[in-house]
């Protein structure tokens, strides 16, 4: 075993701690960090930073060397939320010290990773940024990046964080690509009666109502079924006409006088049936039995046993419910997607997911003033008599776009009239790109300038995003109409 000394113990014990100080010292940043045209030396005090007051001194050259005096000289130092702790930021305090040499104090709340970005704006260069990242108690500081800004008007709007920190607020990315897109038009709708499928029952003489065969609104009728007896002399004199012109035949323009009588009776309604029973008994009736002309339900009954009808006066509407109308209430944005032809769909409310089958019949060529909505009027069958009337419902026409070129909804940020989104450009490194959309398809906007096919933009932590881009001024249309 080798014994050491006493009188050499001490100095072997100092060179052992200055080796062990010397493996455990973070390596220096370069003298000069080139950012944009400047040429920045930092250094920190003290070193290693302490949770306080600290200063940073700043030394700022152009690219031959020469001190830049005038020049602005801001910091920024964060240190990003863990768990329920929150964001913590502020802002250093400058003071210039002539030959190109500024002071900036910054104050640190707690030991831990900061962030700290600096930024330098001069007459007759362009803005530039160093970012440092300090973690006291350690010593020194390593550098994150460096390089021209990005905070001009006429430059790219680039948001530069670390992948670390988008890991840590939780930044995801999907590409922008083309899809097929299928527009996805809800509405709300209100059941009406067919039109095509209504009947009207109008007298076209005087007469009096002797019993009704049919007395409610709503009864269901047969084709031809029975609904009223009428009592009549106009009718009645028109049929002693017509029996008066049968016995005269054969004598001059008797045929003609026939004709005329047998149409008169037809035009007032009668059928054939009715005229050759007519014809074969030979005695004038002047009561008639009038009968539904289709089969469907009364929607209407205009008279009641003992009343005068007048002619034109409608006794009776009657309309088949098997197929009925939806006027579905869109918004105005709407109108272009919708075509006569077009499939739908139709729920109730109360019905769960069931849904029925039909087709959009026909898009009103105005739009409703007191509500700005477009009417559309779809036609769904009726078989089971399920829908009455007058209920609500609610009506989806999904819309095939095409193939198109789109983004993902969460993506965009709106501000006003605008759309941004953030696009990943390298590494570390976003741009606020505003983006022109055409139609929202689902969960996914139609892109119609602004972003390229596929650009990766994020889709996640975007509120996030646009705040630090806010405070960094990378969104220079922000909050403007």
């Amino acid at each position: 075993m080798l014994v050491v000394p006493f009188r050499w113990r001490w100095p072997c014990f100092i060179a052992a701690l200055a080796l062990v100080a010397g493996g455990c010292t973070r390596s220096k940043p370069p003298e000069g960090l080139h950012a944009g045209d400047f040429v920045v030396r930092i250094a920190i005090d003290p070193d290693p930073p302490r949770a306080g007051e600290n200063v940073l001194h700043v030394d700022v050259r152009d690219s031959q060397d020469k001190p830049v005096d005038g020049a602005r000289v801001a910091l920024v130092y964060d240190m990003p939320a863990m768990g329920a702790m929150p964001e913590m930021k502020g802002n250093g305090d400058s003071k210039p010290l002539g030959g190109g040499k500024y002071d900036v104090s910054y104050g640190l709340a707690m030991l831990g990773d900061w962030y700290v970005t600096v930024g330098i704006e001069a007459p007759g260069h362009a803005p530039a940024e160093v970012k440092l990242k300090v973690s006291p108690p350690r010593n020194g500081y390593t550098v994150q990046s460096h390089g021209g800004g990005s905070v001009r008007e006429s430059g790219p709007h680039m948001l530069e964080m670390t992948p670390e920190r988008q890991q840590l607020i939780g930044v995801v990315y999907a590409k922008v690509a083309r899809r097929p897109l299928s527009l996805s038009l809800r509405a709300p709708g209100r059941v009406e009666v067919d039109e095509t499928q209504v009947g009207d029952v109008v007298l076209k003489y005087d007469a009096f109502v002797e019993k009704l065969l049919v007395d409610h609104t709503g009864q269901p009728v047969k084709e031809g079924q029975p609904l009223l007896v009428l009592y009549s002399p106009d009718l009645l004199s028109a049929q002693q006409d017509y029996l008066v012109a049968l016995r005269s035949q054969g004598a001059g323009g008797s045929e003609q006088l026939v004709r005329a009588a047998e149409e008169r009776l037809r035009v007032w309604g009668l059928s054939s049936a009715q005229i050759a029973a007519l014809r074969s008994g030979g005695r004038a009736e002047p009561r008639v039995t009038i009968h539904s002309p289709r089969a469907g339900v009364v929607l209407e009954k205009n008279v009641v046993a003992g009343t005068r009808a007048m002619p034109g006066m409608v006794l009776y509407r009657i309309g088949n419910l098997g197929r009925i109308w939806v006027i579905a209430e869109l918004f105005e944005s709407d109108a272009p997607y919708v075509q006569s032809g077009q499939p739908a769909t139709m729920k109730l409310p109360w019905a769960g997911d069931a849904t029925w089958k039909g087709t959009v019949q026909f898009v009103y060529p105005t739009v409703e003033e007191r509500t700005r909505s477009v009417r559309a009027r779809l036609s769904f069958p009726n078989a089971r008599f399920a829908f009455k009337p007058g209920m609500f419902v609610d009506v989806h026409v999904e819309v095939p776009l095409g193939n198109r070129l789109a983004v993902p909804d969460n993506a965009l940020l709106a501000s006003g009239e605008h759309r941004y989104a953030f696009v990943k450009r390298g590494e570390g490194q976003l741009q606020a790109m505003e983006v022109r959309v055409g139609a929202l398809a689902g969960d996914y906007d139609e892109v119609l300038a602004g972003v390229n096919e596929g650009d990766e933009v994020a889709t996640q932590a975007t509120f996030l995003l646009s705040s630090e881009a806010q405070l960094r001024g990378v969104l220079p249309r922000w909050g403007q109409p």
